[in-house]
């Protein structure tokens, strides 16, 4: 039996039995389970030598410093942008993810996104909710034929490109690193980002968020896109300005946009008539940005939720707990 104590935080209602069921395995006394993110439970979180995080914690340094004895952060996620991956370093605190836990999954919700928006299905399913049974002003657009552009070809972005051919699109790729042999195999092509801008009828981002993905798409590549466009993104969301898409919606170059993430996600969900922080002009702007594309018939919005299936959440808990068990086993 361990003596580490492990705390999970940020649990959602659908993990909860799935992490209960699982700990049981961990060997381990002392275990913790909170729906608060860590920075809300600091004076507990201070007890754990293990924690777990999703992406709602923000594991920065002024966090880390109150946590004497944390020793190993396990993140439920394959991103690790949320956490001072070099201040643990400093404190010699080790950090590990999920690599791989739903490729398939994130790249099927891209596509169920590409899906809503070209075939108007929210507007539509609205509309009958109103009491409306007509499809006039629901005309949408076919996906045969036309051309996906997909930008980051990891593994994700490879799915993604496998399901485009399943529907028979012309599908190029923007990729730091460029393998023929990948091109081949999946049938694509790499080009460079002017290109797939300029050639694709549908833009679909698959990047992590770095300081060199920060607005990859902004207010000046965007003008570069196809006039009746739709880009799609299930990354982060940061690494496309949200001003840009504005822009580009009311100047008719993108027909619409399916978005699973925004840049204003942390402000969007800390920012409420409750809240003890006073928001800055900045705080304020990034929310109403964020507004004014939600309320938007053109935008189809869904909250970060391209990971959540049952299938990709218990991939993720159990590779969490095996990420757990082999930091006590080396006893690091």
């Amino acid at each position: 039996m361990s003596d580490y104590k492990i705390a999970f935080f940020g649990v959602k209602s659908w993990e909860r039995p799935i992490i209960e069921r699982e700990i049981i395995n961990l060997e381990t006394v002392g275990v913790g389970i909170f729906e608060e993110e860590l920075q809300d439970k600091l004076d507990i979180a201070k007890n754990y030598d293990i924690i777990s995080t999703f992406i709602y914690s923000k594991v920065e340094k002024k966090v880390l410093d109150e946590l004497p004895n944390l020793k190993m952060i396990a993140t439920r996620s394959t991103g690790t942008d949320h956490i001072d991956c070099e201040e643990c370093k400093r404190k010699k605190i080790i950090v590990m993810n999920v690599p791989v836990y739903g490729s398939n999954t994130v790249a099927e919700y891209a596509f169920a996104l590409l899906l809503a928006v070209a075939k108007r299905i929210v507007p539509a399913h609205q509309s009958v909710e109103e009491g409306e049974f007509s499809p006039e002003g629901l005309t949408g657009v076919d996906v045969e034929g036309k051309t996906l552009g997909v930008i980051g070809v990891g593994k994700i972005g490879q799915n993604v490109v496998r399901i485009a051919k399943g529907f028979k699109m012309k599908v190029l790729g923007v990729e730091k690193t460029q393998d023929a042999a990948l091109e081949n195999k999946l049938g694509f092509k790499f080009v460079n980002l002017e290109t797939l801008l300029k050639e694709s009828d549908f833009v679909s981002l698959h990047l992590p968020a770095t300081k060199e993905t920060f607005h990859f798409i902004n207010k000046q590549n965007i003008r570069l896109m196809k006039p009746g466009s739709i880009l799609i993104n299930v990354s982060r969301g940061a690494v496309i300005e949200t001003e840009a898409i504005l822009w580009a919606l009311k100047n008719k170059i993108l027909w619409g946009a399916g978005l699973d993430v925004t840049e204003e996600e942390d402000q969007v969900e800390n920012i409420s008539m409750v809240t003890s922080k006073r928001p800055t002009k900045d705080d304020l702007q990034e929310v109403l940005s964020y507004h004014l594309l939600r309320d938007r018939d053109d935008v189809v919005f869904t909250p970060h939720n391209a990971f959540n299936t049952q299938e990709a959440i218990g991939r993720i808990v159990k590779m969490t707990m095996e990420n757990i068990k082999e930091f006590m086993k080396e006893g690091k």
